[in-house]
This record gives structure tokens, C-alpha cells and sequence, in this order.
């Protein structure tokens, strides 16, 4: 059965990765916490495919604290909205070998809304509808590459993409994009719930 992943949880999975990747200071890569991830957000302006896209990706990669591997990986049929916000479930981690899954409880919150942005993401890449041919919600990747012209594919986001999203985002709100990384979502997550000193995804259907 898939287990929940509260911020306890994750703190405790995380802290001994997170101190031996910034044990060199070489590699170390500043974590997004909640106030740089507003300040990344607000670089991400208008209304077009992309900007929609990213925004959620920035948002619902911190608030669940997701791997790259896992934003790239997750699938439509693993989302479940509910009253308090949305549960997602990783059917496949880094962490998770024998593949039993994990449920990430994400709230709105009041801040970041990363909820509301995944939403407007589904709904304006058109997959919050159902499937015409099948007449049941549809399937595939829920962050998929785009075209050029913004035009959605059918086909998933790599990791490299959250990483060069983070550091352009940086870039653009005036921070070192060399201490910004894909990784800093989750980290950034770490950072903000030892701040916090609260249970940040305690959620109620």
C-alpha cells in the first residue's frame, strides 16, 4: 500500500542526503525556500503554455518535494484532488526499490498555491478533460514537452528540464544560477518545513 509522505517523513529520508551533498562546498546548491521559490515564480510571466507549465512545475516541485526524476515521471491517473488540495502518487522513487509507491499529500497553502497552479496547467493543456475516444480521464505524463510554438506533445519532460527551469528562473530574479538546481525543490522543501517546525502536508479527504 502506498505510504504518505508527511514532512517528518521526508526530513528524515532527506537530511542524510542533503548533508552529504552539501558536505562539498563544490557541489553544494542553495535550496529554493519558499520566499526565493515566490521570487523564481515572479519571473515566470503571462499566460501562454510554457509560462502555465513551468509555474506548476516550480510550485508542485517544492510543495511535494519531488526529485526531477519524479516530476518528469508522473502520470495523470495518479493525481487525486480532494477538498484539502491534491494527493499524487509516485508509483516508482529513488527510495522506493521494491516499488510499493508513495502518496504526496500537497495542500494549497496561501503563498505558493501550487494546487491552483497545477490546475491551471491541466486546464490549459487540456488534460483535465476526458478522453474522447474512451469517454474516461485521460492518461500520459502530466508534464509534457512542448513545441516551440508551445504547442503540447505528447511525450514527457526530462529532468534536465526542471534543472535548466530552476537555474533560468534564478538567473532572471537576479540569484547566482550556479547555486540553483533541479534539486534545490526539494531542498527547498527541507529548509522551509525545519523553518516552519510544522507538518506541512497533514491532509483530510
Amino acid at each position: 500500500m502506498p505510504i504518505a509522505r508527511d514532512a517528518a517523513g521526508v526530513i528524515a529520508q532527506m537530511m542524510a542526503g542533503v548533508r552529504r551533498k552539501y558536505a562539498r562546498k563544490k557541489e553544494q546548491k542553495a535550496p529554493a525556500e519558499a520566499e526565493v521559490l515566490k521570487a523564481l515564480l515572479a519571473t515566470i510571466a503571462g499566460d501562454g503554455l510554457r509560462a502555465v507549465r513551468d509555474r506548476a512545475l516550480l510550485g508542485v516541485g517544492m510543495a511535494g518535494a519531488f526529485r526531477r526524476s519524479e516530476l518528469a515521471a508522473m502520470q495523470l491517473p495518479e493525481l487525486k484532488f480532494i477538498a484539502s488540495g491534491v494527493r499524487i502518487t509516485i508509483l516508482r522513487s529513488k527510495r522506493d526499490q521494491e516499488a510499493l509507491g508513495q502518496d504526496v499529500a500537497i495542500p494549497e497553502g496561501r503563498h505558493i498555491r501550487p494546487v491552483s497552479l497545477l490546475r491551471e496547467w491541466l486546464a490549459a493543456a487540456r488534460l483535465d478533460q476526458v478522453d474522447p475516444a474512451t469517454g474516461k480521464p485521460q492518461k500520459g505524463p502530466v508534464f509534457r514537452r512542448l513545441t516551440r510554438s508551445d504547442e503540447v506533445t505528447d511525450d514527457p519532460i526530462t529532468d534536465k528540464t526542471v534543472a535548466r527551469l530552476v537555474k533560468a528562473a534564478a538567473l532572471a530574479a537576479g540569484l547566482d544560477p550556479a547555486l540553483y538546481s533541479g534539486h534545490s525543490l526539494r531542498a527547498g522543501f527541507l529548509t522551509q518545513a525545519a523553518a516552519d517546525r510544522a507538518n506541512m502536508f497533514k491532509m483530510k479527504d
